[in-house]
C-alpha cells in the first residue's frame, strides 16, 4: 500500500473531523458504545471507552458512569473509563465495545498497539496530527499484514 495514496490532505481532514465529532459526543453526552471509521475491509479506527483510568487525571475525557474506588499504594484512587482511539480489527458482530475489538498482532502474541487516550480540549490541529498518525499506522499495519508479519484474527 502506498502511503502517498492514503495520507492525503483530504483523508486527514475527513478522519480528523470524524475523530473530533466522536470524541465530543463521548465528552458532552457520555454516550455508550463505540464509533468505528472503516479504514479497509479488515481494519477500523475505533473511538470508545477503555477502563482502568485514574479519574483525577485532567488530561482525559472521563466517563461519569462506572467509577469505583480501588486500593493504590498508600491510599485509594477513583478509577473509571476514559475515551481512547485506536486502529482495531473490524468485527461487524461485536463492534459496540471498544475493549472487545482486537488489535493486529504478531505470531508471538505481541500486539500492534495504537491506542491513544483522547484529551478533553484538543484543537483542530491536534485532531489533524492524530489523523495523520493513524493513517500512517494504517499503511504500516496493512503492509506488514500483506507481508505475513502480523495477523488480524
Amino acid at each position: 500500500m502506498n502511503k502517498k495514496n492514503i495520507v492525503t490532505k483530504e483523508n486527514i481532514e475527513k478522519v480528523a473531523g470524524w475523530l473530533e465529532t466522536a470524541c465530543k459526543d463521548f465528552q458532552f453526552n457520555d454516550s455508550p458504545g463505540c464509533y468505528n471509521f472503516p479504514l479497509s475491509d479488515d481494519l477500523v479506527l475505533a473511538v470508545g471507552w477503555l477502563d482502568g483510568y485514574d479519574m483525577a487525571d485532567e488530561d482525559i475525557i472521563k466517563s461519569k458512569e462506572g467509577r469505583r474506588m480501588r486500593p493504590y499504594l498508600d491510599g485509594k484512587i477513583e478509577e473509571g473509563y476514559a475515551v481512547n482511539a485506536g486502529i482495531k480489527v473490524r468485527n461487524d458482530f461485536d463492534c459496540a465495545d471498544y475493549e472487545f475489538l482486537n488489535m493486529p498482532y504478531y505470531e508471538d502474541g505481541e500486539v500492534w498497539m495504537t491506542d491513544i487516550s483522547m484529551k478533553p480540549n484538543q484543537t483542530r490541529r491536534e485532531y489533524r496530527r492524530l489523523a495523520r498518525w493513524f493513517l500512517e499506522n494504517f499503511v504500516s499495519i496493512t503492509n506488514a499484514y500483506n507481508k505475513g508479519e502480523i495477523c488480524y484474527e
